[in-house]
């Protein structure tokens, strides 16, 4: 929680406005290391500078919220418009590049000026679950890879249909993956940063 009193410079701030991305071509997906984090975390590069992801909420005012305080606490951020809403990103001045994460997508082979898409092969490295959204009551198809959740998008009957919608989900900025479904379909999944995970006991409450 931060503290309803700010000091004089922190007040200045919260009138800033912070910058809203438009277009995907204002910037690029990808994922960087931090100062002793182990963890790669999802990125955007904007002007040779890289943005952590911070959250990722349904309503705008809200962004502007979150944002106004991270200002007030001299952190600088952008807003990107998400097909989930509004994701908010906040500068990583000692951010890096991690090369070794995108060494494991597969570039989309299309027409389509979209980022990469993580394709999952035959063997599963993944956990098939179940997980609840903000702002959503009912729980939805998930899958967890990498220690981080997807939740399922759609299902469709060729994978080119599933490369061209992952296509247009990355220029709106969402981290997606593909796999293949027991019937020879693919299913799309996009990352939910804010996903929790459904427990069996929750049927029961």
């Amino acid at each position: 929680m931060l503290s309803p009193t700010f000091p004089q410079s922190a007040e200045k701030s919260l009138t800033l406005e912070p910058k809203v991305l438009e277009s995907r071509e204002q910037y690029c997906c990808c994922h960087i290391q931090l100062p002793g984090d182990e963890q790669r975390t999802a990125a955007i590069r904007v002007s040779g500078k890289y943005y952590s992801l911070v959250k990722v909420v349904k309503e705008y005012p809200q962004a502007i919220e979150i944002c106004r305080r991270l200002l007030a606490k001299g952190r600088e951020t952008l807003i990107t418009k998400i097909a989930k809403g509004n994701a908010i990103w906040m500068f990583e001045p000692d951010a890096s590049f991690d090369v070794l994460a995108h060494a494991d997508f597969r570039p989309i082979q299309s027409s389509f000026p979209a980022p990469t898409c993580k394709i999952l092969g035959t063997q599963p490295r993944y956990q098939l679950c179940q997980i609840y959204l903000p702002d959503l009551d009912d729980r939805i198809e998930a899958i967890l890879l990498d220690g981080k959740y997807y939740g399922l998008f759609k299902v469709v009957e060729t994978r080119q249909q599933a490369l061209e919608l992952a296509a247009r989900l990355g220029r709106r900025g969402d981290e997606t993956v593909i796999t293949q479904t027991e019937q020879g379909k693919d299913a799309i999944w996009v990352l939910e940063p804010d996903a929790r995970l459904a427990h069996l006991e929750d049927e029961a409450g």
